[in-house]
């Protein structure tokens, strides 16, 4: 397989080799943060907030709905957007990412796609390391939040 240049177009399918997406969700029930540990690379079996990469066709917040549901079950019924980190270094493929507060959603946790666990973390409590810059989101959002 043939990785595009920047700003080269793809022969097959007339796409660009733009910089992914990504959306993430901040997730909070009684002073406690859903992580689910990452069960696929990158950063695989580290903790890290719900989301992953927004598809083609789809919305940014139809991504996190997805997301959500696919890695733990909740089906997310309010959410707010918090900020977007355009950093090329946040990410070896230089993807940009949105964050979410999810205020309301439905359901039970489960975890499935490629989250091998989910777990409710004290946010003064959170694991050393987090895949990506999910701390930092993390912090960022709590600010706006609180």
């Amino acid at each position: 397989m043939k990785l595009l240049k920047n700003e080269e177009q793809c022969l097959h399918c007339g796409r660009f080799g733009n910089r992914g997406m990504s959306v993430d969700a901040i997730i909070i029930k009684d002073k406690k943060i859903l992580l689910i540990k990452r069960g696929s690379e990158l950063y695989k079996g580290y903790w890290g907030t719900p989301g992953g990469y927004v598809g083609w066709d789809e919305t940014i917040e139809d991504a996190l709905k997805r997301e959500v549901k696919e890695e733990t079950g909740l089906t997310v019924t309010t959410m707010k957007f918090m900020f977007c980190n355009s950093d090329p270094s946040r990410h070896p493929k230089q993807v940009v990412n949105f964050v979410y507060y999810v205020s309301e959603y439905e359901g039970n946790v489960a975890p499935s796609d490629d989250a091998l666990e989910c777990e409710w973390f004290q946010i003064d409590s959170l694991p050393e390391r987090l895949a990506f810059d999910h701390k930092e989101n993390i912090k960022e959002s709590l600010k706006l939040i609180w």
